[in-house]
């Protein structure tokens, strides 16, 4: 199996995973949230500062 076809595999069931919960939680740091564009908490434009 190739590394494309594993992790196409992987995300498939992940995905089948996340449909059939009734609650999912998630754990995201710093990184995850200013790289989507959600402001962090100490930097200067951080949400301490506002």
């Amino acid at each position: 199996m190739t590394n494309n076809k594993l992790i196409s595999n992987k995300i498939k069931k992940f995905k089948e995973l996340i449909e059939n919960s009734e609650n999912i939680l998630f754990f995201g740091g710093a990184g995850v949230s200013i790289e989507s564009g959600i402001p962090d908490f100490r930097s200067e434009k951080g949400i301490l500062k506002q």
